[in-house]
């Protein structure tokens, strides 16, 4: 399939740039076409196989504890109905046990929700999985996070009488490029009394070996990040795939190394992956508590729960703007 059927002239010039100048091809561009499907085979096989170790059971455990606290504070202000806005949706599924809680226990509430993603193919997901469980309506909103502030899309979201929970679920912060300026992005697009649900990988050195090696040998990981080289009419066979836990950013990263000198097109512009040159095709941050915490406070935030799974692993936050 010709890359021009999936990604945008702006998303190509992106990729184009990515390429040139950080030798990286940004995780977000896995998500796109074959790539939704095969995220969503990933997920669902760690759900099932071994999903005590899995980030997104951590998480959905998290959250299933807390929500209700979560939907205390909201109803401090008065809040009766709820506006869910889900950035970096994926399939919707890190949503299900917030609208579970408040279809069982709110079940007069009116209900939002509004996925946003780079990737339609996502939002697609998103849409039909929520609703298929849950009586909800609401808007897709196709929105890069690197492009800048979201403000102007969460303004015409917002509804009178309707509590905004804003969600970065999945631990998809970990996989960007500026952490810091992201959340910034959060800060300026809410107001004083709106919310702010965020998951996070935690580290632990001891764990990064064993780690590593499930990186390694998962090949629906392999089949990911070759999602958007193969829509540059690029194969496996021509890489070899190398991940590393990087010490000094306290992150793994994966990378294609190409075998050979490969051209590819993008936005009418030829460009040559050169062999030997590693391309990093995947980041994820793993953070200390110190310095998740240090991070909201400097993009501007206030934390109102803070809390962990029981291994330590995998963090959910929860957050205001700081007045």
């Amino acid at each position: 399939m010709p890359v021009g059927s999936v990604y945008s002239r702006d998303e190509q010039i992106d990729m184009l740039w990515w390429l040139k100048n950080k030798r990286e091809m940004p995780t977000k561009y896995m998500y796109f076409g074959v790539g939704s499907k095969r995220w969503i085979r990933y997920t669902s096989r760690r759900f099932t196989e071994d999903s005590s170790k899995s980030i997104h059971m951590l998480e959905r455990v998290l959250i299933t504890k807390k929500v209700s606290s979560i939907f205390d504070s909201l109803a401090a202000y008065g809040y009766k109905n709820y506006n869910i806005i889900d950035f970096g949706c994926g399939d919707g599924s890190p949503t299900y046990p917030i609208f579970q809680y408040l279809k069982t226990n709110r079940p007069k509430a009116v209900l939002k929700y509004n996925p946003i993603d780079i990737s339609t193919d996502m939002l697609d997901f998103a849409s039909k999985n929520v609703k298929r469980g849950f009586s909800v309506t609401g808007e897709r909103n196709k929105w890069d996070l690197d492009a800048g502030s979201f403000a102007h899309i969460t303004k015409t979201l917002r509804k009178p009488n309707m509590g905004d929970l804003y969600l970065f679920l999945g631990s998809t912060i970990c996989n960007m490029p500026d952490i810091r300026q992201d959340l910034v992005h959060f800060r300026e697009s809410m107001q004083q009394d709106d919310y702010l649900l965020l998951g996070a990988e935690l580290l632990k050195e001891e764990d990064m070996g064993t780690i590593m090696k499930e990186f390694y040998s998962a090949n629906e990981i392999f089949d990911l990040i070759m999602t958007p080289f193969e829509y540059l009419n690029a194969r496996r066979s021509n890489f070899t795939y190398r991940v590393i836990f990087n010490k000094e950013r306290a992150q793994l990263e994966g990378y294609l190394i190409p075998e050979r000198n490969l051209k590819v097109r993008l936005a009418d512009k030829e460009f040559t992956l050169e062999k030997g040159e590693p391309i990093m095709s995947y980041r994820s941050v793993r953070f200390t508590t110190e310095r998740l915490v240090s991070l909201f406070y400097k993009a501007g935030f206030r934390i109102e729960m803070f809390t962990t799974s029981r291994d330590n692993k995998y963090a959910l936050i929860l957050a205001q703007p700081a007045i």
